[in-house]
């Protein structure tokens, strides 16, 4: 069942355990772990910009459009596009501090290189760990793991997230991010996705009529 609250966008069973265990699975034989000059995220992120694996690639394209209708169904836009997405890793005794996806909130006048992210989206892949919680804490708003379990919100400051400690277990997680900027458009491959720009231009222009024949 969808839920919404404090302009967050709660969805169980968004995709199946098994396409979970899919991304979990090209996660663990993927040789392409994001090398990070923060300690923090190396060997941890695997970015799904250059899939190889075909069956992958069209899960990954799958998922993203999706997401992308459920941007524009709950937040009334008439287009949002796939900007980037990551797999993953949080191990024991990893935690994230509260934070917003595009500006820096704890040194604002720094630049920040991903002012263009309008949405965030958090999709759980497994629960079977203990922590791991998706923290909003200004709004007082946790969200425990769940496999298949989506959660949709605005990258601004108005939404700090964070994720807590992670006490036991492996907590894998994939993140997304979306823009109504279409030359920040999700890469696959080196080449724009067509497929997901077409699908997304398609959903815009429903949009449009359908508040147009209101």
């Amino acid at each position: 069942m969808d839920s919404s609250s404090n302009n967050i966008v709660e969805i169980d069973n968004f995709i199946t355990h098994e396409e979970c265990e899919l991304l979990i699975d090209y996660f663990k034989r993927s040789p392409r772990r994001f090398v990070a000059e923060d300690d923090f995220w190396d060997n941890r992120v695997v970015p799904c910009g250059r899939l190889s694996d075909n069956k992958i690639r069209t899960l990954v394209e799958s998922i993203q459009y999706r997401v992308a209708g459920k941007i524009c169904g709950y937040y009334k836009e008439d287009y949002i596009y796939p900007n980037f997405s990551n797999i993953v890793y949080w191990g024991p005794d990893m935690e994230l501090r509260p934070h917003c996806d595009n500006m820096h909130i704890y040194h604002p006048e720094r630049e920040h290189n991903t002012s263009y992210r309008d949405y965030s989206a958090v999709l759980c892949l497994n629960e079977d760990y203990v922590g791991g919680h998706t923290i909003f804490p200004e709004l007082d708003v946790e969200y425990p793991g769940k496999t298949g379990r989506l959660i949709i919100f605005p990258s601004g400051r108005s939404h700090l997230h964070g994720v807590t400690e992670v006490t036991s277990g492996k907590r894998y997680t994939f993140a997304l991010w979306y823009t109504k900027q279409r030359e920040k458009l999700f890469y696959i491959n080196n080449v724009k996705s067509l497929s997901i720009w077409t699908a997304c231009a398609i959903t815009s222009i429903l949009n449009i009529c359908k508040r147009l024949f209101k």
